[in-house]
């Protein structure tokens, strides 16, 4: 019974991950199509130039939410290791196992920092708590801030606030139930700072939409950044997918025409493909950072 137990385990493992890789080629296939569809070569390229200018700022607000993050899973490693370490520890280890999200997939940078258990005198049981709780904070995170921006927006319905935000409440619930070792008021600062921190890459994109068109909506502004923050759960927990590559983008596009965001189709599209151009960047950036800070760690 155990063996054909662990075989069923692997199998559906194996599907999921199968699935994930699928979802993800779909999806980039899909956004190459459309993109044919609206953009020449030439016409890309000029659009990227136009908005290069604001790139920098970009990172800078990237590096900072993944900073953010990467305080609270140091919050979590010192609630369960027997020693006290510096935050540029937990830095060093979590910018330079997020790159694996691209290769081999989702999932796999979470099995990268296993490695990170002995040298903090954690168990690998312990390990997997930080991740598992990481991974349900930043769920819920993610979806309190998309909550959020779609309340203060002009596009949603009345009826999917209210659903959402019953959503946004069974979330705190669930985390304040859920890993009871954890003191309540500790699990809820660290939702405040994921949710703070997903909803500043909701605000990249609005920024990149918003310098494309001629519009101070605000509320248009928030519909985009709460769509964006969902498009990022979608992609963030569908396993195999590379760092969502594809599955982001699709479900973007997806939720944007079900929405009748009233932006044109082309500028959702350029879009889409310039904020993963930040991420990667980005967290190209903070893996370098790991190889200057590599002598203080060791």
């Amino acid at each position: 019974m155990k063996k054909s137990s662990i075989i069923s385990k692997d199998s559906i493992k194996t599907l999921a991950y199968f699935v994930g890789r699928l979802l993800g080629l779909f999806g980039v296939l899909f956004v190459l199509y459309k993109l044919s569809q609206e953009y020449t070569v030439d016409s890309f390229v000029d659009r990227f130039v136009e908005l290069i200018s604001i790139t920098p700022y970009l990172l800078v607000i990237n590096i900072l939410s993944m900073m953010l993050g990467i305080f609270v899973w140091h919050m979590m490693l010192l609630h369960y290791s027997n020693m006290k370490f510096s935050y540029k520890i937990s830095y060093y280890f979590f910018a330079k196992t997020e790159i694996a999200k691209y290769l081999p997939g989702n999932i796999f940078h979470f099995l990268g920092r296993q490695l990170l258990a002995n040298k903090l005198e954690l168990s690998q049981s312990q390990m997997v708590k930080v991740s598992s709780i990481f991974t349900l904070l930043l769920v819920v995170g993610t979806i309190l801030s998309a909550t959020l921006f779609f309340l203060f927006s002009s596009g949603i319905d009345t009826y999917t606030k209210i659903l959402l935000l019953i959503l946004a409440l069974l979330s705190i619930g669930v985390t304040l139930y859920l890993f009871p070792s954890f003191d309540r008021v500790k699990k809820l600062q660290m939702d405040t700072i994921l949710t703070i921190s997903i909803g500043m890459q909701g605000i990249m994109m609005g920024i990149i939409i918003f310098s494309q068109i001629d519009s101070s909506q605000v509320g248009l502004f928030f519909q985009v950044v709460g769509i964006y923050i969902f498009s990022w759960l979608v992609g963030f927990v569908t396993p195999g997918a590379s760092g969502g590559i594809g599955v982001r983008e699709g479900a973007f596009i997806a939720m944007a025409e079900f929405w009748h965001l009233s932006i044109s189709s082309e500028i959702i599209l350029f879009s889409i493909l310039f904020i993963r151009l930040i991420n990667i960047v980005a967290d190209l950036i903070a893996y370098i950072s790991t190889l200057l800070i590599k002598d203080e760690i060791f």
